[in-house]
């Protein structure tokens, strides 16, 4: 059943608009308000899909409750036909158009007239509110696939962070085996004899050289693979980074601990700690700024 409301001040129009209406044989539920301000109560409580609204009426007149419903975010969307028997010109039907009405009706109005414009009215307000349904259901749909791929994505992102936190995690264990073991060589070293002392030497030497680079090879193809835009980003952000301090950001991006970090780099924990004061002047970052946030965030 459609809502029909009726704004008319003079009790004989009224009861002829509710007449024709009767007459149609449509199935209306019709509600009367004599001014303006009644009008704009009954359509925020009832929300009519229809108000037939006369010009001059005491108190609000028709133009001024007009701009009020539809200024109304409740009742903004209810279609208004303007019905009046004085304002009549052009410049008239302009100036109810441009307070928010979509039709204008002469008074006294004809029965077929009122009719025909009443029911064509409905259907028009029916299709928008049946296209804005289907719209709205169409963008509720593309933020829920959105979301579901963002879940799916995320989920794909944590499991490689996962992997490669491990990566990270495996190669500070290689590295800690390798020091112990360079350990146990310079024990060896000073129990044999001088030939075989420079040649564990020169083993030594070259585990020492080879160990750090290796280390962050292995660990930079792996990042990567994980966060392929971090470096192009941080480098158009951050140009005047050096490649220690783009070392230490993708460290800090996978929040390695100081001695995690440490045994990655051959670093020594002050050491790390100065790097990161000076990253942190480098990336413009207040005393109450975290580092660690800041990246991430990259």
């Amino acid at each position: 059943m459609k809502k029909i409301l009726i704004v008319e001040d003079n009790p004989a129009h009224l009861k002829t608009i509710i007449e024709y209406l009767v007459d149609s044989n449509q199935d209306y539920e019709i509600m009367s308000a004599s001014n303006g301000r009644i009008a704009c109560s009954i359509a925020e409580t009832e929300i009519p899909d229809l108000i037939v609204m006369d010009w001059d009426l005491p108190i609000m007149n028709g133009i001024e409750a007009t701009k009020r419903i539809k200024k109304n975010e409740k009742t903004s969307a209810i279609p208004i036909i303007m019905c009046t028997g004085t304002m009549v010109s052009p410049e008239d039907l302009q100036t109810a158009f441009d307070a928010g009405a979509i039709d204008y009706i002469r008074k006294p109005a004809e029965k077929i007239e009122l009719i025909a414009r009443v029911r064509s009215m409905l259907m028009l307000a029916e299709y928008f509110n049946y296209k804005n349904i289907a719209e709205n259901k169409v963008i509720d749909l593309s933020k829920e696939i959105h979301e579901q791929e963002i879940k799916q994505l995320q989920m794909e992102l944590d499991f490689k962070n996962k992997e490669l936190t491990s990566k990270a995690m495996f190669l500070i264990q290689k590295d800690e085996i390798i020091h112990n073991s360079l350990d146990k060589l310079r024990e060896i070293s000073n129990l044999t004899t001088k030939e075989v002392k420079e040649k564990i030497d020169e083993l030594i030497k070259e585990l020492n050289f080879n160990r750090k680079d290796n280390n962050w090879s292995e660990f930079e193809l792996y990042f990567e693979k994980v966060h392929e835009e971090f470096y192009d980003k941080l480098k158009s952000k951050f140009p005047d980074l050096t490649l220690n301090e783009k070392k230490l950001s993708a460290f800090i991006r996978l929040n390695l601990t100081t001695k995690e970090i440490c045994s990655l780099t051959q670093q020594s924990p002050k050491s790390i700690e100065v790097a990161r004061a000076r990253l942190r002047q480098k990336l413009n970052l207040g005393r109450e700024e975290n580092l660690n946030s800041f990246i991430a965030n990259i």
